[in-house]
C-alpha cells in the first residue's frame, strides 16, 4: 500500500492486490489512522475519509470541486504492454444490489 499527495489526486491510496490488480482511491480527505505506506489490508478495512483535495502543486489543498471518492482499478493483463484500467462501478453497483438483496431475505 502506498499513501502519497498527487497534483491531480489530493491524498491518495494504491493498493497492489495479491493477483497483480491495483487499487486507486483518491481526493481523499485524510487516512484512517494506523494506515501507513507498506500496511497489510483487508477487504472493508477501513482506509481514509472521501475529501476534495487536489487539483494544486500545493499539498493540502481542498475545495477546489465537490467532495467525491475517485476510485480506479487497473487489471493485470497480458492483452495490453499498457495499463489496462476498468471502470468500477458496475461491480460496486454489484456489490450494492447483492448486499441489498441478501438483507431483504
Amino acid at each position: 500500500m502506498t499513501l502519497s499527495w498527487n497534483e491531480k489526486g489530493g491524498y491518495r491510496i494504491g493498493i497492489k492486490s495479491k493477483n497483480g490488480n491495483y487499487y486507486y482511491y483518491a481526493h481523499l480527505d485524510s487516512y484512517e489512522q494506523g494506515i501507513e505506506k507498506g500496511k497489510e489490508i483487508s477487504a472493508g478495512d477501513t482506509l481514509g475519509y472521501m475529501g476534495n483535495t487536489g487539483y494544486s502543486k500545493l499539498e493540502g489543498t481542498k475545495g477546489n470541486f465537490e467532495v467525491h471518492l475517485h476510485m480506479g482499478i487497473e487489471v493485470e493483463t497480458s492483452l495490453t504492454k499498457n495499463e489496462l484500467w476498468i471502470n468500477p462501478y458496475p461491480f460496486l453497483s454489484l456489490i450494492e444490489n447483492s448486499q441489498k438483496n441478501s438483507s431483504e431475505k
